[in-house]
């Protein structure tokens, strides 16, 4: 689970396709999905990243 804290970016999947994420939102990355975020705008991207220990 990823909530943003601040500026926009985008969580990607392994497709290549974009979520975009800004302040506020919720991303939920599910057990050995690949995945990447990108910083959108001019101002830092910042997040706060929660993994369950079990998927360490």
């Amino acid at each position: 689970m990823t909530y943003v804290i601040e500026g926009t970016g985008a969580l990607v999947n392994e497709k290549g396709e974009e979520q975009p994420l800004k302040a506020g939102d919720f991303a939920l990355v599910n057990p050995d999905e690949k995945h990447q975020y990108r910083n959108k705008g001019d101002k830092p991207f910042k997040m706060i990243c929660g993994v369950p220990k079990e998927f360490e």
